[in-house]
């Protein structure tokens, strides 16, 4: 088929059976696959390049964006790892404390009673020995009296003045020996 029969089958207006698209022409197919070659020429160079280029790219910043994001979650994952060891060690601090507060305070609870517990005893001994001194100077006087009371009844029983200066040793005397038997 020459330029000229394909210009007249174009030029043709009249209707023609369906069947005719179907009818091979040799030229046609050729200059078809020539615009189809230059038609993917211009659409490799200007479409599917860039396209191609485009979608390179974005694959690119989305493997970055990744890698940031692992890089990020392990970078977070390490502070929160560094977070909980600090928690963990300012509990362990504080619980520390807190013991060492309890052990003190539990000390200086016995230190105190162990002091109210000296200083009670040492009232009491004080006590003790202040009754057993008013005790002693109490019997000293019952002694002095019953010695002058004594040689005053002896005296009067007597009937006669007793010297008590000469007398009074012996009465003291006779006190203390009652006194231990």
């Amino acid at each position: 088929m020459t330029i000229a029969s394909m210009l007249n089958l174009i030029a043709d207006d009249g209707p023609k059976p369906l069947g005719s698209l179907l009818d091979f022409a040799p030229g046609a197919t050729i200059w078809t696959v020539a615009a189809f070659l230059v038609g993917l020429v211009f659409m490799w160079k200007f479409v599917y390049g860039p396209i191609t280029s485009a979608l390179e790219e974005r694959d690119t910043k989305v493997e970055d964006a990744i890698k940031a994001a692992e890089v990020a979650r392990q970078e977070a994952e390490a502070q929160m790892a560094k977070a909980k060891a600090e928690l963990a060690e300012a509990q362990a601090n504080a619980k520390r404390m807190v013991e060492d507060a309890m052990g003190r305070a539990e000390r200086q609870a016995a230190e105190a009673v162990r002091e109210a517990d000296e200083r009670a005893k040492a009232e009491l001994q004080k006590a003790r020995e202040t009754i057993e001194a008013e005790k002693r100077q109490a019997v000293q006087e019952i002694r002095s009296i019953a010695v002058d009371l004594t040689i005053s009844a002896a005296g009067k029983l007597l009937g006669q003045e007793v010297d008590a200066a000469k007398n009074k040793p012996l009465v003291e005397q006779f006190v203390s020996g009652a006194e231990q038997s």
